[in-house]
């Protein structure tokens, strides 16, 4: 397994405070990475910093071995990095097709042509019918994304994300809101996704992260403190004490 992604001594300071704090990880392809940590610990804030949502204080990114530090969010999309956020990230209103349809279109076309309409581009709806198939959601395309379930919502996040065709996805707290019967298709994506990508997961649901990861970072404070195998961490007495007393799975 090549290396993907990889974030060099990543910090970044709000002020006085400092949300991250040297932070170094690498994603490979094939591979699903866990971040785990309690409430404020700075999980959301380092895939904001590695989606280019957030310039870091300090530190690199390198992805594929380019130096990607000083891109946007909209380079990295087009670079290959996909996300999904804590928040429904769902344009409601739409159509789930086009929901996917826009997120290809500003991936795969930065410059389209004013004498084509960017609806009928052929490239982006046809990545956005391979997305939808791939998260199950292919026979709803035309209704209205307010129609579907939460579950069905959190799937079209993530057909958004694939729908640039990324190879890094970075996905913040896939499962918020969902119980485990809902859970399990997404747990299931996810686990399939990492076959052809390089996958961070953010999550708070245990049970859910020592089934699906093959590594996992244990954040506090800002830092990390733990990397290993799932088997690892779980034995690790420094995770439980940071997670104040709740067992570990």
């Amino acid at each position: 397994m090549s290396a993907t992604l990889e974030a060099i001594g990543l910090s970044r300071r709000f002020g006085g405070l400092l949300a991250v704090s040297d932070v170094s990880l690498m994603l490979r392809v094939g591979q699903l990475h866990a971040v785990i940590g309690p409430n404020g610990a700075g999980k959301s804030t380092l895939v904001n910093l590695l989606a280019g949502e957030l310039p870091p204080t300090e530190g690199a990114i390198r992805l594929n071995n380019a130096d990607i530090t000083a891109f946007s969010a909209a380079q990295r999309a087009h670079a290959g990095i996909g996300r999904t956020f804590q928040r429904t990230n769902v344009m409601l209103a739409m159509t789930v097709l086009e929901n996917a349809r826009l997120a290809a279109q500003a991936a795969l076309v930065p410059n389209r042509s004013l004498l084509r309409r960017a609806a009928t581009t052929t490239a982006p709806i046809a990545a956005a019918q391979a997305a939808l198939r791939r998260v199950g959601l292919d026979g709803v395309g035309d209704q209205a994304a307010r129609t579907l379930s939460h579950g069905q919502q959190r799937a079209l996040e993530i057909a958004i994300a694939l729908a640039g065709q990324p190879t890094v996805l970075l996905l913040d707290e896939p499962l918020a809101g969902m119980g485990a019967e809902d859970g399990a298709p997404i747990a299931a994506l996810m686990r399939d996704l990492a076959r052809e990508h390089a996958v961070l997961l953010v999550e708070h649901d245990m049970d859910v992260v020592f089934t699906v990861a093959d590594i996992v970072t244990v954040m506090v404070d800002g830092r990390v403190l733990a990397h290993g195998t799932p088997a690892e961490i779980r034995a690790s007495a420094a995770v439980r004490d940071a997670y104040l007393g709740h067992e570990v799975p």
